[in-house]
């Protein structure tokens, strides 16, 4: 243990034993027990763990761990304010919004040696949870979820950490932005993916803000059925046409007419849905139902 005071000691015994302690020695948890929160591994996880030297700035709603070696009766879970503060033994109440893990350390540091409570005191704070600076990203990725913001994070990497894009996602995903008070709103940011294998400009420059949430939809789809060899629903490409549907379906079987082909469509202004014969060469929009009849001989 480090050297401490004869008068550092009798304080710290009545300071034990001040009924205001109580609440605060439940959150006491000694080095050897302390357990990191589990990594994000899975759907709905909360923001991987990270430690103090891999987040740049705290934030409210951080869960801190602080150590002050010598003194393992002080080790405690400190849990940061809305209002960015913490409060810590001997020192009070510290505000630490917006400053890095290893300068709060610093300052209680400071703060021990100055108040004559430690001679040389050595405090390590680490951010056991990131609450303050993570985004959100859900739809169709592997693994949505909650991810920390550990200094910059575009929007390409957040994909990555998610597990990349499933084979049903769209081609243009949205980002909703706090974009000025929470009764102002969110913006709504749409961004094309580009290809699978070139991510688009815009997907590899956007940068996350705290508070970010990822939607990435599913791709608009058609329907193919009656004589076709795999019957079901596919996902929209561009420019797609009727013989490109039938070929995803896995083409016509042998009992197929490739001139009763027809499409039932929801018609925009009436609402109605209509249908009607195509031709291989004819459009496909999302939505539309192609029904490939059979051969009457």
């Amino acid at each position: 243990m480090l050297p401490m005071h004869g008068a550092l000691r009798k304080f710290l015994g009545l300071f034990l034993s001040m009924a205001c302690w109580g609440a605060f020695a439940q959150a006491v948890v000694p080095p050897a027990t302390v357990q990191a929160p589990p990594a994000l591994t899975q759907a709905g996880a909360v923001a991987a763990p990270l430690n103090g030297a891999a987040v740049s700035t705290i934030g409210p709603g951080d869960v801190l761990q602080l150590l002050i070696y010598g003194l393992p009766e002080l080790n405690a879970r400190i849990t940061v304010t809305q209002d960015g503060e913490i409060t810590v033994p001997f020192l009070g109440v510290l505000r630490v919004d917006g400053q890095s893990p290893s300068a709060v350390a610093r300052r209680i540091e400071k703060g021990l040696r100055d108040g004559g409570f430690l001679r040389d005191p050595q405090v390590s704070i680490e951010v056991a949870q990131v609450r303050s600076r993570v985004v959100s990203v859900l739809g169709q990725v592997e693994r949505a979820g909650r991810y920390a913001i550990e200094g910059h994070l575009s929007l390409l990497e957040l994909l990555a950490q998610a597990g990349g894009l499933r084979n049903d996602a769209a081609e243009t995903l949205v980002v909703m932005r706090q974009s000025g008070p929470p009764d102002a709103g969110r913006q709504r940011i749409e961004v094309a993916l580009g290809s699978r294998t070139v991510p688009s400009p815009a997907v590899q420059d956007l940068q996350l803000q705290p508070g970010d949430v990822v939607y990435v939809p599913l791709a608009p789809r058609f329907f193919v059925y009656g004589e076709v060899g795999h019957p079901g629903a596919y996902p929209m490409e561009k420019d797609m046409n009727v013989m490109r549907a039938v070929s995803l379906a896995g083409g016509l079987n042998p009992r197929a007419s490739d001139s009763r082909i027809s499409i039932s469509r929801n018609d925009e202004k009436s609402g109605k849905l209509d249908t009607f014969k195509v031709d291989m060469g004819d459009p496909v929009l999302p939505g539309d139902v192609i029904h490939v009849d059979e051969r009457w001989f």
